[in-house]
C-alpha cells in the first residue's frame, strides 16, 4: 500500500479539485498517472472499511439512550437520529401552561409485565401503584428541584426536634360521593405506610391536624407523605370513589383493562384535560409492540426486567428516556474481608477491566458479546466467585467474570450463607430518598452492609447526612460518601437503570415532569397534542 502521505496529499487535491483527470493529479502532487490510478483505488477501499455511511437501527437506538434530551443540543441531535430511522412524533404530551385552556384529549397506556412475574389473575403491584396515584391524591408531593407541593395537606412541620411532627390537612376535604375524609382514615393510611414501624404514636390535635410521634429523628419525614394516600373506609369497591383526579370507570378482567373518567367533584378543581384514561397490562412483548404500533396505544413503559424481551421485537417507535433514574443502579459490592479482592490491587485491575460499554449494551439493547469480541487482560487472571440472582445479573456475572480473565465464572444464588462464599455481590442499588439508604449500606453497623464494610470517616458523614433537611446540601455530602466508599473498593456503579417508554407521543419534560412518579401524581396537569395526519 502506498505511503500515508502520498493518500493524503492525493486526497486533499481532489478537494480542491473534483473534476481533475488522473494527468491533472499526477502534475498537481508530483506522480505518475498509473500511480494516482492505483491510489484512487486505495482510497475508495479505505473509505469502504473506515466508513459506514448509514447507521444501523440498532446502532441508533443505543446513541438515542446516552442523550438527555432535556438539553437543547442532544435534543435536537436526538430528532435527526430519529429521522434517520424513518420515524417522527404523532404529537407531545406535557404539562399545562399558565392559564393555557388546552383541548380535552385521551390517552392509552400499557405496561408490559413479563408472565413470570406473576399476578395473572389480578393487578400487578406495578399497576396498582398506577391505580392507587391516579385515584387517590398523596398527603403532599415532593419535587427533585427541593420543592413540597401541597394536595391532601397544607403543612407538616417539626414540633420537636425531627421526631415529633405536626400535620395539618385542608379544610373541608371530601371523597368525590361527598362523604368527608376523616382524620381516621388519615391515621389508617399512616399506619400501612412504610414508615409505619417507626410511628410511636399519632393522634389528633385539633379539627384538622395530627401530632405525629416517631421513635427515632426522622429529617426526611415530610418526603415520605408523596407516598402516603388515605383510601375512603366506607366503600368497598376501590378506585370508584376516590380522592384524587380520576375513578375508575370499568375493567375488563379478561385483558385486565382499566378504563378511568374524570372525577367531578376534585377537591383541587377543573376537569383533567385527559379525559378518557386507559391502563393496561400486557404480557408478551409481541402483542405490546403490535399495540403501539397499530395506534391502540400512546405509551408502552417498560420495566427494565421486562427489557431484554422486548429486544425480540425491534420496533420503529421511538423509545424514549426518562431524564433522571432516581439515583438506581447495577451494582457490584465487593468482599473485602476474604479472598482475592480483599487485596486492594485486585480490586483496582477489575475496575480498570470490567466491559462497561458490554454492560450497557445488554442492559439498553439486549446485545450480547460474542466471547472473542470481548477484550484481553493485561494482567493474570483470577476466578472471583459472585453472588446475585438470576435473569439479567446472571449474564452480567459472566461479564464481570470475564473482565477478571476468569477461565471458569462461578455466579452463585443468593441464598444460605453466601456472604462467606462470595468475592462479591451483584445487585440493583437505590440510593434512596435524599442519599438515605447509603447509612444500611455503607455504615459499619449499617443492616445492609453485606461484607462487613468500615470506614471511619464514612461513619462519621452518614449521621450527619441523615440529619440534613436541606435537598441540595444533602445531595453534596451523599455524593462525597459515596465517592469515598468508591475509592475503598466497597462497591462499583455499572450501570444506571433508566426507564424507558415506548411511544409516538413526545414527551417534554419538565421540573415537574421528570420521572413516572410525577407523571401519575400530576396527570390532571398534563395535555396530549396530536399532530393532524396528512
Amino acid at each position: 500500500m502506498s505511503k500515508v502521505d502520498t493518500l493524503l496529499k492525493l486526497i486533499a487535491y481532489q478537494k480542491q479539485h473534483p473534476h481533475a483527470s488522473d494527468e491533472e493529479i499526477a502534475q498537481g502532487i508530483g506522480m505518475s498517472p498509473r500511480h494516482v490510478s492505483r491510489c484512487r483505488k486505495e482510497v475508495n477501499l479505505l473509505k469502504n472499511q473506515l466508513a459506514e455511511p448509514v447507521l444501523q437501527p440498532e446502532q441508533i437506538q443505543f446513541m438515542l439512550s446516552l442523550l438527555n434530551r432535556r438539553e437543547p443540543d442532544q435534543k435536537e441531535i436526538a430528532q435527526q437520529l430519529q429521522q434517520q430511522m424513518g420515524v417522527s412524533y404523532t404529537g407531545s404530551l406535557r404539562g399545562l401552561q399558565s392559564n393555557e385552556k388546552a383541548p380535552i384529549g385521551w390517552l392509552e397506556i400499557g405496561e408490559l409485565i413479563p408472565p413470570e412475574m406473576g399476578f395473572l389473575d389480578r393487578p400487578h403491584p406495578a399497576l396498582s401503584f398506577w391505580m392507587q396515584n391516579l385515584c387517590y391524591d398523596p398527603l403532599l408531593v415532593y419535587r427533585r428541584n427541593g420543592e413540597i407541593e401541597e394536595r391532601l395537606a397544607t403543612g407538616c412541620e417539626a414540633v420537636q426536634g425531627n421526631s415529633q411532627w405536626q400535620l395539618t390537612l385542608r379544610e373541608d376535604l371530601r371523597w368525590s360521593d361527598g362523604k368527608p375524609i376523616t382524620l381516621e382514615e388519615v391515621i389508617t393510611a399512616f399506619s400501612e405506610s412504610r414508615i409505619a414501624p417507626i410511628i410511636a404514636e399519632i393522634k389528633p390535635d385539633g379539627k384538622n391536624q395530627l401530632r405525629v410521634q416517631l421513635s427515632q429523628e426522622e429529617p426526611l419525614f415530610p418526603l415520605h407523605l408523596r407516598v402516603i394516600s388515605p383510601l375512603p373506609s366506607h366503600v368497598s369497591q376501590p378506585y370508584r370513589v376516590t380522592s384524587g383526579p380520576y375513578r375508575l370507570k370499568g375493567f375488563r378482567p379478561d385483558a385486565m383493562t382499566f378504563r378511568f373518567e374524570p372525577n367531578p367533584d376534585y377537591y383541587r378543581g377543573g376537569n383533567p384535560h385527559i379525559d378518557w384514561l386507559t391502563l393496561r397490562r400486557f404480557t408478551l412483548p409481541a402483542n405490546a409492540v403490535k399495540a403501539i404500533e397499530n395506534g391502540v396505544l400512546d405509551l408502552l413503559f417498560v420495566p427494565f426486567y421486562a427489557m431484554q424481551s422486548l429486544h425480540q421485537f425491534p420496533t420503529k417507535v421511538p423509545c424514549q428516556q426518562w431524564p433522571f433514574f432516581e439515583d438506581n443502579y447495577y451494582a457490584l459490592f465487593l468482599n473485602r474481608h476474604r479472598g482475592l479482592l480483599s487485596d486492594e490491587r485486585n480490586c483496582s485491575l477489575l475496575k480498570g477491566a470490567i466491559n462497561y460499554q458490554a454492560v450497557n449494551l445488554y442492559l439498553r439493547m439486549g446485545q450480547v458479546t460474542e466471547e472473542e469480541n470481548l477484550p484481553s487482560h493485561p494482567h493474570s487472571p483470577f476466578d472471583i466467585r459472585i453472588a446475585c440472582s438470576g435473569g439479567v445479573f446472571r449474564y452480567l456475572a459472566y461479564l464481570i467474570g470475564k473482565s477478571a480473565g476468569s477461565s471458569v465464572v462461578n455466579p452463585i444464588s443468593v441464598k444460605g450463607e453466601m456472604w462467606e462464599e462470595a468475592d462479591a455481590f451483584l445487585t440493583q442499588f437505590f440510593f434512596g430518598l435524599g442519599y438515605s439508604n447509603l447509612s444500611q449500606f455503607f455504615h459499619s453497623d449499617g443492616e445492609h452492609n453485606f461484607f462487613g464494610y468500615s470506614n471511619p470517616q464514612v461513619d462519621e458523614l452518614l449521621p450527619q447526612l441523615d440529619e440534613m433537611t436541606n435537598p441540595t446540601a444533602r445531595s453534596r455530602l451523599g455524593r462525597q460518601v459515596l465517592s469515598l466508599v468508591q475509592e475503598d473498593f466497597a462497591v462499583i456503579l455499572l450501570a444506571p437503570c433508566f426507564q424507558y417508554t415506548l411511544s409516538p407521543l413526545e414527551i417534554q419534560f419538565d421540573d415537574n415532569l421528570t420521572d413516572l412518579i410525577d407523571l401519575i401524581q400530576n396527570m390532571s396537569q398534563l395535555t396530549v397534542e396530536r399532530r393532524q395526519s396528512g
